[in-house]
């Protein structure tokens, strides 16, 4: 078992409350405990777990400005995937792309002026914005994921597209299985219990919504001290890999010619009692040159249309302000 997933079997055990990320690829995992005081580690704001610290004052709304890719590379990733999918190796394939973009506030002020259900700022790393929950554990050992697939403008028309599409119908629903399959390694009495429903999500101009679903069941009475590698058995997540993963990933690498690193990877915050985890999407990474590249991407079908999954990559490359963050100055 890996070192990071040792590690939380070991926390998880003592009920000791800690942070972890762990990268997509799964070479740079962290671990960062309660009893360890650590100047490195992440500002986050779960859901149960807010920053006891005040926002600086005087910040301005941040402004993000992309210089989106071309046509002409999206197309060609595209069609690396689609010679996948078409040969039956995989029903659906995550694309994404790093956006290169020029912003006007630091990480920490976009991390503090965002509004998100998990928000986390690593200095000098990355800034994270996510909507999408990969597993929740309640204390009783209830395990729940909340996968998102489909994303459209929050209009009435849009939603009444996103609803109808075959193709984001088939999607989602490829998704929901392979959640379910991957629940069902750990968990038992593994159900869908909400299916397809819309998700709003904020963003700096129009607001977007996504689809969910709920997937949860049951784990054994000491799955604290099983933390880790629980975990490690669900990594990486279907929502933002695909299925089959392990011929979708071969996919992935070929089309994206890179390593996500943090992207696409998951945040969470153990409190003792209780897991709550984040996939890390809707992220902005800091490289060691000192330029910022958003991360964005969405699930490719057989049925996919190139252009329309250029559109909504570059819809997706937004900072999703909040309202308060327009009366900081």
């Amino acid at each position: 078992m890996d070192q990071w997933a040792l590690e939380l079997n070991r926390l998880g055990a003592k009920q000791e409350p800690c942070f972890f990320l762990v990268d997509f690829e799964q070479e740079k995992p962290r671990v960062w405990s309660a009893s360890e005081a650590d100047a490195d580690q992440p500002r986050f704001s779960f859901r149960g777990y807010e920053e006891e610290d005040l926002p600086p004052s005087g910040m301005l709304p941040p402004k993000l400005f992309a210089h989106h890719i071309s046509e002409s590379a999206f197309r060609n990733a595209f069609e690396v995937v689609q010679t996948g999918l078409q040969r039956g190796d995989s029903f659906l394939t995550n694309l994404t792309f790093p956006v290169p973009v020029d912003l006007t506030g630091s990480l920490e002020e976009i991390y503090w002026q965002s509004e998100a259900k998990y928000r986390i700022v690593w200095p000098d790393h990355f800034v994270c914005f996510s909507p999408e929950t990969f597993v929740t554990v309640s204390p009783a050992g209830y395990i729940e994921s909340r996968p998102m697939k489909g994303t459209a403008l929050d209009t009435p028309k849009a939603r009444q597209a996103l609803l109808q599409s075959k193709k984001e119908v088939a999607e989602h629903a490829t998704i929901v299985d392979l959640i379910r399959n991957d629940l069902s390694q750990v968990a038992r009495k593994v159900r869908v219990t909400n299916y397809r429903y819309f998700h709003k999500i904020a963003t700096s101009r129009r607001g977007l919504v996504q689809t969910s679903s709920n997937i949860g069941g049951q784990l054994p009475e000491n799955w604290r001290e099983n933390l880790g590698e629980i975990l490690n058995r669900l990594l990486p997540a279907g929502s933002i890999s695909g299925a089959p993963k392990p011929a979708t990933l071969d996919i992935i690498r070929r089309a994206e010619g890179q390593p996500r690193g943090y992207y696409c990877g998951i945040g969470g915050y153990f409190d003792g009692q209780q897991l709550d985890t984040c996939v890390l999407i809707r992220l902005i990474e800091k490289r060691t040159d000192g330029t910022f590249h958003f991360r964005s991407g969405g699930g490719i079908t057989a049925r996919s249309n190139w252009q329309e999954e250029f559109e909504e990559l570059k819809a997706k490359v937004r900072i999703p302000l909040s309202v308060n963050s327009f009366s900081l100055h």
